[in-house]
C-alpha cells in the first residue's frame, strides 16, 4: 500500500504570523531586543531546529541570555495562542479532497504539541481528512522527536503503508527523511513544498511551488506507483 504523510507548518499552514512572531516576541520579552523573522528562519533552518521552543531558547543562548525552559515555554505558548488566528491555509480543504478520492491513506507528522495541532486542523475543517497523526505529545522521549527519523517510522506503521511520500518543507524535514531511509528502509520520496521556503536545499527528490503544482505531482505519483513505476 502507498501513503501520503504531510508536515503540517510551512507545507498545510502558513505560521509565518503565529509561530515565528511568538518566536520574535518571546525572544523580546527575555531579552528586551528585537529579531527579525527572516533571522528566525534562517537560523532554525540552517541549524535543523524543528522545535519553536527550542528555536528560541537557543536564539537567546546565542546572546548570552540563560532561561528557565518550562518558563519560555509556558511564555511562548501564551503569545502563539494569542496569534493563532493569523494562520492561514496554504493547502485547502479541496485539495485533500482531491487526493481522497485516490483511495490512499493520509498522515501527518508534525512537532507541533497536539493542543496546537488540534486547533488548526478543527479551525480549518481537515481533520476529516487524515488516518494517522504523530504530533509532539506522542513521543515523550524528547531525543526521538522530530528531526529523528522515530516519528516517522511510527506514522508509516500505523498507516500500514509499504512506501510513500512525505511532503516537507525544511532541511529538519530532509534530515528525518534521510535518516528514516537509512534506519528503516521502506522507499519513500521527499517533496520539498516551496510556497513560503523557497530558498533551502532540503535534500528533496522532487519539488513543488504552489498548490497546484504540488496536487499534479501527487496524482502523478501515485499514478506511476500504481503502474508499478
Amino acid at each position: 500500500m502507498y501513503g501520503i504523510i504531510f508536515d503540517v507548518d510551512g507545507v498545510i499552514v502558513d505560521v509565518r504570523d503565529s509561530y515565528h512572531s511568538a518566536i520574535a516576541e518571546t525572544f523580546r520579552y527575555f531579552s528586551s531586543e528585537d529579531i527579525s523573522k527572516d533571522y528566525i528562519r534562517k537560523f532554525k533552518y540552517e541549524k535543523h531546529i524543528n522545535n519553536d521552543w527550542d528555536a528560541t531558547y537557543e536564539l537567546l543562548k546565542e546572546r548570552g541570555i540563560s532561561v528557565d525552559y518550562d518558563e519560555l515555554v509556558n511564555v511562548f505558548e501564551d503569545i502563539y495562542r494569542s496569534l493563532r488566528d493569523r494562520e492561514r491555509l496554504l493547502l485547502d480543504e479541496g485539495f485533500f479532497k482531491e487526493i481522497k478520492r485516490l483511495g490512499v491513506p493520509l498522515g501527518i507528522v508534525t512537532g507541533r504539541p497536539r493542543e496546537d495541532l488540534e486547533y488548526a486542523l478543527n479551525r480549518f475543517n481537515l481533520r476529516e481528512f487524515f488516518d494517522v497523526i504523530v504530533d509532539e505529545d506522542d513521543i515523550n522521549d524528547s531525543f526521538l522527536r522530530k528531526p529523528n527519523p522515530f516519528p516517522l517510522h511510527m506514522a508509516v506503521e500505523i498507516l500500514g503503508v509499504d512506501s510513500f511520500i512525505y511532503i516537507g518543507d525544511t532541511p529538519a524535514d530532509g534530515e528525518m527523511v534521510y535518516f528514516y531511509k537509512k534506519m528503516y528502509g521502506k522507499p519513500c520520496k521527499l517533496i520539498h513544498y516551496r510556497e513560503v521556503q523557497n530558498s533551502t536545499d532540503i535534500g528533496a527528490d522532487l519539488s513543488a511551488d504552489n498548490r497546484d503544482e504540488l496536487l499534479k505531482l501527487i496524482l502523478s505519483e501515485v499514478s506511476l506507483h500504481r503502474e508499478g513505476g
